[in-house]
């Protein structure tokens, strides 16, 4: 990798932008005083400050700083030098051009700096070589921006949440968009390894080292790198082996064959996610009005059943997106509808972030606003998908070229994942989406950017521009790998039926499992000819739970409106107690035995009324080489059932009705007594409640007062916590202004009193008379052992000139040394009879030197140096 910091002026070499908010004094100064001094990229550091307060950062960095800090002003524009740091102002926005970095004057957003603004214009023009440093702070500023400059190609680092004194800033960036998380005193050293990196050498003579690291993450992923750009794949490679400290490819290679974990990191640093609400909005359009409202219009007949599978969602926008997109098209409808969208990653970091629903408000920008409100709720310091939309999606973390097709589904959308495979892998993913659309003859959704063509034999294409295709049949056979890694979705949300051979092994090979098709599809015949007369239902599954054969019978009894060959029996039939039939059927299978499981109620209604069935499960006997199977009969026994519970009602009626009987005649005795009593009482009851109701419209009035009262008063402690908030915020930065204040002054009062104790020495060792003076009062604060002489060891210290001095011209002496402090000027005067010998003979010239407070500057003290005539001579 090369740089640009053999040169002063950065021309579009590597730009760093740091972005914080107010609280964030400390993680700034920290970030300053570890950089290194020769540090060969411009730094632009923003941070949210109240914009109606005098900022002082620059001062306090700069106290820290081991490179110059400049503060960025209006014309011109600043251009941008490395091993320089440029502090934002905080009542402006900023953007950032080629070279330099430009103030605007728009008022109106908040908060000031916006950190997007800024890294999305440095995105644009620097791209790769941009890194973004997103420090402490509240808020989600930053996010957006961030997903910028990693779609840019550039580089984010983030610091780690757990040191942070306000973690909302680095939680609110999407984990997709971030590279690196570190610890504050980290963050210069990395950066300074990234942008130095290493001098590769020429391309010629990289090609089989390189050859070599992408083989070994092709080998360990699955996704071919080769035809990427090779300036692009050394800069992202270089990156990496400045970070683990490696100085040539062919170390790096040898570090990742030692290192598994890095394989990841640098599939990281290659792959950019770019995700969004509704990328490519014409491409949605499309999708709505040619495939949406076919699928609406055939589940209208099925059901009203839709099934959408997200493969490579990221962080949940396409997901969502497709959430929203039927949403909206069904309308009022849509709580009677059954919609899942089941969304995988192969990122667990992702995948979680995404089951959240929750995203920063400058992620949604592009959101329509009528979206934002019916179907967002807000959340922190963003948005949230609605509940009813989140209960929708099925998060899952699952390896595509190795995972398992979901069934039936309707519609997937794989956009733009399909570019990181090999064609051999490509080939392997479009025959498993096939296996996923072909019962319902769905629509496959591609990115515009997919280079790969879908085989005509399964697939018709409809759309060439946006690249949505039509599954038209299967696969021959869909080969599950033996190590094939399921999606793992909480069981909570959704069991997923296991695809397994109806021996419960997997198919090793396609021959093997044409024959277990053919014996299968022999056995359906066989079944459907002798349990069609059969007034008895009954259902045939393996040992996965899948159904291999089910007769008319079972299929009215259980409600199961399709043929259900190959479902899993557990999830197919509705409202089953799902826990007690599935113990029952391991128990039949492990224990060899039949299971009888008796009035068994079901959830869904036969005719208008209650359904009760008994269900017998027995495993067939055991053959060589036979799959395991079960038969399990139902025998409707609702009628059996309801008579009985009929019968015990009606005796419990009558045994009820004659005991209310016996007890009502001796009720009725009494009653006719009580009554006359309770005729009295309820007319003065009835004054009573006439009082009592007026009181209690007086007191609803005063609960009605009292609560205004209360939400006003709640009005009022919300808008004091926000103030207390900012006042916190803003006493913490003062509080770090003060710390650096009294430094300061205590560095001041060491060298006040190292200069007090030279002036001292200075006086003791001069041998001619000096004495110093306090210019306010002309009082004697010092004198050197001369003028101790000429007093006759007399203590004058703190006595004022006129009670020292004698003469006939000491008032012209006490004029001169007025004169010199109001001027601030040394003068020496003529030779004068104001002298310190008690004579009062003497002549003597002053030469008084004014000595000014170094804080103040004015005026404190004078110096006096005087020379008798007698001695000049």
């Amino acid at each position: 990798m090369t740089t640009d910091s053999d040169s002063d002026t950065n021309q579009k070499g590597d730009l760093v932008v740091v972005g914080s908010s107010a609280g964030g004094v400390a993680a700034l100064s920290t970030l300053v005083s570890t950089l290194n001094k020769n540090f060969p990229a411009p730094i632009v550091l923003a941070q949210h400050l109240d914009p109606q307060r005098p900022s002082h950062l620059g001062t306090i960095l700069e106290r820290r700083s081991t490179l110059p800090i400049v503060i960025v002003g209006e014309n011109p524009p600043t251009p941008l030098e490395n091993g320089k740091i440029y502090v934002v102002p905080a009542n402006k926005h900023v953007t950032v051009s080629d070279g330099f970095v430009l103030l605007e004057n728009d008022h109106a957003d908040r908060p000031k700096p916006s950190i997007d603004r800024l890294l999305s214009s440095a995105a644009e023009v620097y791209g790769e070589h941009l890194l973004a440093v997103i420090l402490t702070g509240s808020g989600s500023d930053g996010a957006a921006g961030a997903v910028e400059v990693k779609n840019a190609g550039g580089v984010v680092i983030v610091q780690n949440p757990q040191t942070a004194a306000y973690p909302s800033m680095p939680l609110a960036l999407p984990p997709t968009a971030v590279d690196h998380v570190v610890k504050v005193d980290e963050v210069a050293l990395l950066l300074y390894d990234i942008i130095k990196g290493v001098n590769l050498p020429a391309t010629d003579k990289v090609e089989d080292p390189l050859r070599d690291v992408l083989a070994q993450v092709s080998s360990g992923t699955n996704i071919d790198f080769r035809n990427y750009k090779g300036a692009t794949i050394l800069r992202r490679v270089a990156r990496r082996m400045a970070v683990t400290h490696n100085g040539t490819i062919r170390e790096y290679a040898e570090y990742l064959h030692n290192h598994p974990g890095e394989v990841q990191e640098l599939v990281k640093a290659f792959l950019i996610k770019v995700t969004g609400f509704f990328r490519d909005p014409e491409a949605y359009e499309t999708l709505r009005e040619n495939v949406i409202s076919r699928l609406v219009e055939r589940a209208k007949e099925n059901g009203r059943t839709l099934r959408f599978w997200s493969a490579g969602c990221a962080t949940g926008e396409e997901a969502y997106s497709l959430a929203l997109l039927i949403a909206d098209y069904l309308g009022s409808d849509f709580p009677e509808w059954n919609i899942k969208i089941f969304a995988t990653d192969v990122a667990a970091d992702a995948i979680n972030f995404a089951r959240r629903g929750a995203y920063p408000e400058n992620v949604l920008n592009d959101l329509p606003l009528e979206y934002k409100e019916r179907y967002f709720e807000r959340f922190e310091n963003g948005y949230r998908v609605s509940r009813a939309l989140r209960q929708t999606v099925i998060f899952g973390e699952q390896d595509i070229s190795r995972g398992t097709p979901f069934p039936r589904i309707d519609l997937v959308s794989c956009r733009n994942l399909l570019i990181y495979l090999k064609p051999e892998l490509q080939r392997v993913v479009l025959d498993l989406f096939a296996y996923s659309l072909q019962h319902t003859r769905g629509f496959l959704f591609l990115g515009k950017a997919e280079t790969t063509r879908p085989t005509k034999a399964n697939f018709e294409l409809i759309d060439k521009k946006w690249k949505i295709y039509r599954c038209m049949s299967r696969p021959i056979a869909f080969p599950i790998k033996e190590n094939a890694l399921s999606v793992r979705i909480p069981a909570s949300n959704f069991r997923e039926p296991r695809k397994r051979t109806l021996s419960g092994a997997p198919v090793s090979n396609s021959s093997e499992m044409m024959e277990v098709e053919i014996e299968v599809s022999h056995l359906r015949r066989i079944s459907e000819t002798v349990l069609r007369y059969v007034n008895l239902a009954v259902v045939i599954i393996d040992r996965a739970y899948r159904i291999v054969t089910i007769n008319a019978s079972a299929r009215r009894m259980l409600g199961i409106r399709d043929i259900a060959y190959d479902q899993d029996f557990l999830h197919t039939v509705r409202g089953m107690p799902y826990h007690e039939i599935r113990k029952a059927i391991d128990n039949a299978f492990n224990e060899r035995s039949a299971m009888n499981l008796a009035e068994i109620e079901l959830d869904h209604a036969v005719e208008g009324s209650g359904c009760y069935v008994n269900i017998t499960i027995m495993v067939m006997p055991d053959e060589q080489s036979a799959p395991e199977l079960a038969v399990i009969s139902v025998v409707d026994v609702t009628e059996l059932v309801q008579m009985r519970k009929r019968l015990e009602g009606v005796q419990r009626e009558h045994v009820d009705m004659v005991n209310e009987l016996s007890e009502a005649n001796r009720r009725y005795s009494t009653m006719n007594k009580e009554l006359q009593h309770a005729n009295e009482e309820l007319q003065a009851a009835n004054e009573e409640l006439m009082l009592m109701q007026e009181e209690l419209q007086a007191t609803n009035e005063e609960f009605e007062a009292t609560n205004e009262e209360l939400q006003a008063t709640n009005e009022e402690l919300e808008t004091n916590n926000e103030e207390m908030q900012a006042t916190n915020e803003e006493l913490q930065t003062t509080n770090d202004e003060l710390s650096a204040r009294t430094l300061e002054l205590q560095d001041f009062g060491k060298q006040y009193r190292v200069e007090q104790f030279q002036l001292s020495s200075l006086l003791e060792r001069f041998p001619h008379y000096v004495m110093v003076l306090n210019a306010t009062d002309l009082t004697i604060q010092s004198i050197n052992p001369g003028y101790g002489q000429l007093f006759s060891g007399r203590n004058v210290i703190g006595l004022s000139i006129d009670e020292a001095f004698s003469g006939k011209q000491l008032e012209s002496l006490i004029e001169l040394l007025k004169k010199v402090t109001r001027d601030g000027q040394a003068l020496t005067s003529e030779p004068m009879k104001a002298n310190a010998d008690g004579t009062g003979d003497g002549t003597f010239v002053h030469t008084v030197v004014p000595i000014s407070d170094v804080m103040t500057g004015n005026v404190d003290r004078l110096f006096v140096y005087s020379e008798k005539m007698e001695e000049a001579r």
